[in-house]
C-alpha cells in the first residue's frame, strides 16, 4: 500500500488534503452536507451538527444555521406573540405587528436562501452577526 501511495507521488498526483478540499463524516460532499445544514433551518442544521464530527466547514454552517435562521424564527414567533397580546391593546398595535412578522419572515426567506447558495457554492460565508457567533462555537 505505501508503494503505491509513493509511486502517486511520483507520477505527480495528490491527495484530496492537499488541495484543500477535506471530506466529511457525514460521508457526503462537504458542500452538500454544508447546504443540508440550511436545507430545513435549524433542525437540518443541528442534525448535522450532530453527525459531523470531523468537517469545521460543515459544522460552520451547522451553526450559523441554527444560530441565524433559529434566531430569525424565535423573532417571528415573538412578533406573532406580541400581535396577539395586542389584540386587547390596539388594533393598530395589531396590524403593525403582523408587518413586523412579515418583513421578519421576507428577511427569513431570503437568507436562507442566500446561505443555502454559498454553502452549495462551497467555502464559509459569514453573515454579519451569526456568522462571528458561529465561528466562535466552533
Amino acid at each position: 500500500m505505501s508503494e503505491a501511495g509513493d509511486e502517486r507521488r511520483e507520477a505527480g498526483a495528490e491527495s484530496p488534503e492537499a488541495h484543500g478540499a477535506a471530506t466529511s463524516s457525514t460521508g457526503l460532499d462537504p458542500r452538500t452536507a454544508a447546504a443540508l445544514a440550511y436545507l430545513a433551518g435549524p433542525f437540518s442544521g443541528a442534525l448535522i451538527l450532530f453527525a459531523e464530527s470531523r468537517n469545521q466547514d460543515v459544522r460552520f454552517h451547522a451553526w450559523q444555521s441554527i444560530v441565524s435562521l433559529g434566531g430569525l424564527g424565535i423573532a417571528v414567533l415573538t412578533s406573532y406573540l406580541l400581535a396577539f397580546i395586542a389584540l386587547f391593546v390596539s388594533a393598530t398595535v395589531v396590524t403593525l405587528m403582523v408587518v413586523v412578522s412579515y418583513v421578519i419572515w421576507s428577511v427569513l426567506v431570503v437568507v436562507w436562501a442566500l446561505c443555502l447558495w454559498k454553502a452549495l457554492s462551497g467555502g464559509r460565508w459569514k453573515l454579519p452577526l451569526a456568522g462571528d457567533y458561529a465561528d466562535r462555537l466552533l
